[in-house]
């Protein structure tokens, strides 16, 4: 099997069998996907705080927590598709896991064939129905942000950002020059105008802010990026 030239998603593998989930993550990392692997339910949780993922496999049976509470915890916080993996047949454990917010069952011993064309369903149908909402609606989606203009706002990986009016305008002009690179001047000058009180250490403090909102890892941004001796630039598509 030869290994996909681009990534094809970012999977969450949670099972405590290291039998299962590396033999899964070697054959879904030749399909392109990248997949991080935790084998408890506390490791899990820091890797959906650390980064976005675009669907989680999660084993209902873990040392520290199981899985239907885990997908529970979640589901509370985070959007993406979860597909219980578990070797229990009774219907009431699928329909638990379902009431909870999993998306898909899969049955041990499974097909590795079958799981990965599982995902392939799931990670289209989340493509299509973002795609879906993003023509209807006045907004820009890339990566795991979307910015809403009707609204004011932008999201990451479904959660408001609640940002200000300043940030969002820096925000506004940015991603509507997506890949352009803009000056601080000319920032300042749409932002906040020509007041004399004011100077371009308000745009770097605004600047400062509106990252913290918006990045997961404010000293490496993937959407709000530095022209260094010159300004910023939203980050065009193909740099995310």
């Amino acid at each position: 099997m030869r290994r996909a030239e681009a990534m094809a998603g970012k999977i969450l593998l949670v099972d405590d069998d290291r039998f299962i989930l590396n033999p899964l993550a070697r054959i879904l990392g030749l399909q392109g996907y990248h997949c991080t692997m935790a084998v408890t339910a506390s490791e899990a949780w820091q890797a959906l705080e650390k980064e976005p993922f675009d669907l989680m496999l999660l084993d209902i049976g873990l040392p520290d927590m199981d899985g239907v509470s885990l997908c529970r915890r979640v589901r509370s916080k985070y959007r993406l598709p979860i597909m219980m993996l578990t070797a229990r047949e009774a219907t009431s454990d699928k329909i638990v896991g379902l009431e909870v917010g999993a998306d898909d069952y899969i049955i041990k011993p499974f097909d590795p064939q079958e799981v990965l064309a599982r995902i392939r369903a799931h990670l289209r149908r989340t493509q299509e129905y973002s795609t879906a909402i993003a023509q209807e609606k006045n907004v820009l989606k890339i990566g795991d942000l979307i910015i809403d203009f009707d609204a004011r706002d932008a999201y990451r990986d479904g959660t408001a950002l609640h940002l200000t009016t300043r940030e969002f305008e820096l925000l506004e002009v940015l991603a509507k020059n997506q890949g352009r690179a803009l000056s601080r001047d000319y920032l300042f000058e749409r932002i906040w105008g020509y007041d004399a009180e004011l100077g371009i250490k308000t745009l770097v403090v605004s600047m400062r802010r509106l990252r913290c909102k918006v990045e997961i890892d404010t000293e490496n941004p993937r959407y709000l990026l530095t022209v260094r001796g010159y300004g910023y630039k939203f980050a065009a598509s193909g740099e995310v």
